[in-house]
């Protein structure tokens, strides 16, 4: 777990990864990073990485030459403190010839921020097929002032090589021109030009003009969350994310990080969201979260984790549960959606990521998101971790989006009972359930069908005290 897999043809690309020649090839966006001879993980020097915690996340880089389609992968030694760090983690990010980002893939959180030194990695990623170059980046999330440290820094893949220049083709020698002979005429007849031919093309012979069909195959789930930032494919949408109802995109004008951020869009009433399944452990900790702005239209913003059991995210939702929070229209900016730690279930071998919309009316409604984040954790001691509910089966998943929520002040393994998390109010005329998953809409009827075993019975008992009191009569009249 410790050594980097070095691939065949795999070269170290990192300029001064160990620091040894202080930060020398380093960069930074904002904060500042400077060499120091302790603590360090191996060597004789290590660099400190120092912020005010604005913006939120600072990270430090280094910008490589790849090779498109082949293996690559970012290691390093992080020593964070306890406090102040919120996370820390790597990111490779992809750029093409134009210097567009074309994809990025994120490392798993530092699980042990207790100021010594721990590994991270991304593990092995393939370079997306219109790669030329990556930014080599260790991520900081933090809100206040925070000093970590770095050492022993790896990025490992095939260099770069420059293609071939491109020579010319060669350029046909035109066939000698041969002077056609003119037809003997008549005497008297005065030569005409030369008749001309006409060659009608037959159907189907003329070859069609193809496009060649873009790289947009993926599978159906990935073995981390890849492509927070939201970036594009080439037909527009993120990579990755999918749609479940309403409208996929993206937009360079509602955006935290990157060149752009994703936006989802409504024409009706019902909860729409888009969503990445990404392979997890079952019964692990995990913990995801995204920068969300309620734009107009929109009742709120938040976000869903939902799991499967099945490896690509088919069939029923074991059990979903919704960050800590939601941000409403009113908000007007950006706000960042935390989940907090989460015990996935036993049974779950899948998680899919839902960026929710849920709309104020039918009108046209819009929420934004960007720097999507899932990975796992490891709670602190004493740290209170949330466990998904299974959601009953008459609850259907899709219709129904009252998913359950185990309730806070759980330790880890606990057994939980459930409540229903992020139901929306109902509206009159509304079709989607009460909090009571569901189940309420169906109530008049129950009370309907007991009124009517009662009138029933009722009915009978004053039928019978009547023909007794008339057989009584009856005899009376007789005596």
């Amino acid at each position: 777990m410790l050594a980097p897999q070095h691939y065949a043809g795999a070269s170290e690309l990192l300029i001064n990864g160990g620091f040894e020649e202080g930060t020398a090839g380093w960069s930074t966006n904002a904060g500042q990073i400077d060499s120091v001879t302790a603590p360090l993980h191996g060597g004789s020097q290590a660099a400190r990485f120092t912020g005010s915690g604005q913006p939120t996340t600072q990270f430090a880089y280094q910008v490589i030459n790849v090779q498109a389609a082949s293996n690559y992968e970012l290691s390093g030694w992080v020593a964070a403190p306890a406090s102040g760090v919120s996370r820390v983690f790597l990111r490779v990010s992809w750029f093409d010839s134009s210097g567009s980002l074309v994809l990025s893939a994120d490392s798993p959180w530092l699980a042990q921020p207790d100021g010594a030194f721990h590994p991270l990695a991304t593990g092995a990623m393939v370079s997306p097929a219109a790669a030329q170059q990556a930014r080599a980046s260790l991520l900081i999330q933090a809100d206040s002032p925070f000093t970590i440290h770095l050492d022993d820094f790896a990025f490992s893949g095939p260099s770069y090589v420059p293609p071939p220049p491109s020579t010319p083709p060669p350029q046909p020698t035109p066939p000698p021109q041969v002077s056609p002979t003119a037809t003997p005429q008549p005497p008297g007849k005065t030569p005409g030009p030369l008749p001309t031919t006409t060659r009608t093309p037959r159907p189907g012979s003329t070859p069609k003009a193809t496009t060649p069909a873009m790289g947009n195959t993926e599978p159906d789930s990935f073995p981390q969350l890849i492509n927070g930032g939201l970036e594009l494919r080439s037909d527009g949408t993120p990579y990755a994310w999918h749609k479940q109802g309403g409208e996929i995109g993206t937009v360079t004008d509602h955006r935290t990080e990157g060149a752009r951020g994703l936006v989802l869009t409504s024409d009706t009433t019902a909860t729409k969201w888009a969503f990445e399944t990404v392979s997890i452990q079952p019964g692990g900790y995990y913990e995801a979260s995204v920068e969300a702005l309620a734009g107009a239209g929109s009742e709120s913003a938040f976000l869903r984790l939902s799991w499967y059991a099945n490896g690509d995210g088919s069939g029923q939702a074991i059990a979903s549960i919704d960050s800590l929070d939601s941000v409403k229209q009113a908000a007007g900016a950006f706000h960042r959606l935390t989940s907090g730690p989460i015990q996935a279930p036993a049974e779950a071998n899948t998680v899919k990521l839902r960026l929710m919309l849920r709309p104020a009316s039918g009108d046209p409604a819009a929420a934004y998101f960007d720097d999507a984040q899932l990975g796992s954790t490891q709670p602190a001691p004493g740290e209170t971790v949330r466990v998904s509910g299974r959601a009953p089966a008459s609850v259907a998943e899709e219709a129904s989006l009252a998913e359950l929520r185990a309730p806070d002040g759980l330790v880890p393994g606990a057994a939980t009972g459930a409540t229903l998390a992020n139901v929306k109010p109902s509206r009159p005329g509304a079709d989607e359930p009460t909090a009571s998953g569901g189940q309420g809409r169906h109530d008049w009827g129950i009370l309907l069908t007991i009124g009517i075993a009662f009138a029933t019975i009722a009915v009978i008992a004053g039928h019978g005290l009547w023909q007794r009191h008339h057989a009584r009569k009856a005899r009376a009249d007789d005596l």
